[in-house]
């Protein structure tokens, strides 16, 4: 592949790619994926929790000021809990319903 993908401009610093919801479902998806461990750097290490959240808030041009008192008010919620992996869950049974 030749160039740099559009998305990633060149001497930018930043990407082109936005999170569209809020900070707490970026936390629900994302810390789903680092506590299962689905996510290790290439020599098999483990990447540290401020280094994961780091990276993806940096590729996702989302600022989460402080990442566990965010994670704490989600935990406190009184509404249900999770309901973004619970859509998430629901997009993809949808998804397989219709063949693709």
């Amino acid at each position: 592949m030749s160039g740099q993908l559009s998305l990633f401009p060149k001497g930018s610093g930043i990407t082109l790619i936005q999170w569209q919801r809020d900070k707490v479902a970026f936390l629900e998806l994302f810390v789903s994926v680092y506590e299962s461990n689905s996510v290790k750097a290439i020599d098999k290490s483990k990447i540290t929790k401020k280094e994961y959240f780091g990276l993806l808030m940096w590729f996702f041009n989302i600022p989460i000021g402080n990442i566990d008192s965010t994670l704490q008010a989600a935990k406190n919620r009184k509404i249900e809990q999770k309901p973004y992996l619970k859509e998430l869950m629901d997009v993809f049974d949808n998804y397989c319903a219709r063949g693709l």
